[in-house]
């Protein structure tokens, strides 16, 4: 059930920003909040440890979002962020139940309550719906570079472009951010989770010690100036698995955040696909897709 609630608020996302006239990247959430006919305000420099927040007040709603960070894709992903809880079902009575107003930290919210939860997958939908994230990365190189293009095309993190891309991809990728030895979440394509059996990394395991990401996080400085690398890892240096195919392994830091980002692809890998399976995802896209074209 959580799965499918994720689902459906990162697909409610998707069509508000079609319902709003956007059909090409970037959407502009800061647009769509004020048609929706909300005050929006940029966090008081005294509102310490929040990306943003949604007070119901008379005669609107006051939406506040962070700049602090003088990053565009920061305050693009918390404005859309709170319209989340504006849009989705259940969440302004939740927040009325709360006192009228909602406060949400900074960061994604693994691990976070589900209200969180949806609202970032709402966030994510709005920003880069599908159908515009599979039509851009078709035709970009797979890795890091091709996630670097849709974080320009759509104005948003490196780190939000990345989850989509993983989210969206017809072709095995996957993401891990990290922290020091520790991984803070990963997420697989589909298509990357067939590449064996138990590709899996749970929150909080240890990086294995062996990998570029390891060496990479031991030097602080690295992940501090944003330095990156490339190098090539197998499957199993990173999971309990019955294949090992060989794999790109880039690295970027992440900058005053101190986490860094791992993208794990490659080019030439040869994948058993289902053939049936690709069907439906392709016919599911095409599916949304029209529902798109027709205002539905």
């Amino acid at each position: 059930m959580a799965a499918f609630r994720l689902q459906m608020a990162t697909q409610a996302g998707e069509k508000v920003a079609h319902d709003e006239g956007f059909t090409s990247l970037p959407i502009k959430p800061l647009i769509i909040a004020k048609r929706k006919d909300l005050h929006v305000e940029k966090k008081p420099p005294g509102m310490k440890g929040v990306s943003g927040a949604l007070i119901f007040l008379e005669p609107k709603p006051l939406l506040i979002y962070s700049s602090e960070h003088q990053n565009i894709g920061f305050e693009n992903f918390s404005i859309a962020h709170e319209l989340g809880h504006y849009c989705l079902p259940s969440h302004p009575e939740q927040i009325m139940q709360n006192g009228g107003q909602h406060f949400s930290k900074a960061g994604f919210s693994e691990g976070a309550r589900s209200i969180e939860l949806e609202a970032d997958h709402f966030a994510a939908g709005l920003l880069m719906p599908d159908f515009l994230v599979c039509k851009l990365i078709e035709g970009v190189e797979v890795g890091l570079e091709g996630i670097r293009e849709l974080a320009g095309a759509a104005e948003v993190s490196i780190t939000a472009a990345a989850i989509r891309v993983a989210q969206c991809a017809s072709f095995p990728i996957c993401i891990i951010v990290s922290e020091g030895t520790t991984v803070r979440y990963a997420f697989c394509s589909e298509s990357f989770k067939r590449l064996g059996e138990n590709i899996y990394l749970p929150k909080g395991c240890r990086l294995p010690s062996s990998s570029i990401t390891a060496r990479f996080n031991a030097v602080a400085s690295n992940v501090a100036a944003s330095r990156q690398v490339t190098g090539e890892c197998r499957l199993r240096d990173w999971f309990d698995t019955d294949r090992n195919p060989a794999l790109d392994e880039q690295v970027v830091g992440l900058g005053s955040y101190g986490f860094t980002l791992t993208v794990l692809s490659s080019d030439n890998l040869a994948v058993d696909f289902d053939p049936d399976e690709d069907d439906e995802d392709a016919a599911l896209r095409e599916s949304w897709a029209l529902k798109f074209a027709r205002g539905r």
